[in-house]
């Protein structure tokens, strides 16, 4: 079967980006916060900065790779400035200094791809009405989440709440982790390529679909589900 391909949004802009990421250091930074103080929801910060909760969410992606947060499964995010260890991050981080090109991308779309469906397929074994809820409160909360003034669509269009919150649901650490790596991964190197897949539309039509595989608990059709959200084309 033929893959459909990727929207493939051209990014207009990536500055907000990144002054998100430098409000967030400078806030760590400021002494305002002590080492295991939790710091402020994503809405509180959208609010404070003026942008997007997506926005933030890709921010605090950036700093809880390189250490400096924690997030706390039904707790909130920590300043824990502890130094990221370990060969498969640093590996993984690496991998954009040899350059974003069309072979790289399809290679992190299948490992992504590999990823997520593992994780959707352990949460479909186990998916409960509390968990449909809280699916769909989060992507009715995203598509109402408005773009703050400034900002383009590629903010929500990379914006990987839903994947993570069903990572979270599924409760298999060592999955979660890995999947916060391809994430991470993932944000970097579209930005890199200068694109953003879909657009925000999309992406919600697409979630929607795959809760309603969840809630009647059709695991091959999750699956199925699953793939073709990610593993998509590239041009």
């Amino acid at each position: 079967m033929s893959k459909t391909r990727f929207s493939m949004l051209p990014i207009k802009r990536t500055d907000i980006f990144q002054e998100v990421c430098q409000q967030l250091e400078n806030l760590l930074n400021s002494g305002q916060f002590q080492i295991g103080d939790r710091l402020p929801s994503e809405r509180e910060l959208s609010e404070s900065f003026s942008v997007s909760r997506s926005s933030i969410r890709q921010a605090l992606k950036v700093l809880e790779a390189a250490g400096r947060i924690e997030t706390r499964v039904g707790s909130g995010t920590y300043f824990v400035e502890k130094p990221v260890s370990g060969a498969a991050t640093e590996s993984l981080n690496g991998l954009l200094a040899h350059g974003v090109d069309h072979d790289f991308m399809q290679h992190l779309i299948a490992a992504r791809t590999a990823i997520e469906r593992a994780i959707f397929e352990a949460y479909a074994g186990k998916v409960n009405k509390g968990g449909i809820r809280a699916l769909k409160e989060l992507i009715d909360e995203n598509a109402q989440d408005q773009t703050a003034k400034g900002e383009f669509e590629e903010n929500a269009g990379l914006d990987l709440s839903f994947e993570a919150k069903v990572a979270e649901l599924a409760g298999n650490p060592i999955l979660s982790a890995l999947q916060r790596q391809i994430h991470q991964l993932w944000i970097q190197a579209w930005r890199v390529y200068g694109f953003v897949p879909e657009s925000k539309q999309t992406l919600h039509q697409e979630h929607c679909a795959i809760i309603e595989a969840l809630a009647s608990k059709n695991t091959q059709r999750v699956i199925d589900l699953v793939v073709q959200h990610v593993d998509k084309e590239v041009d």
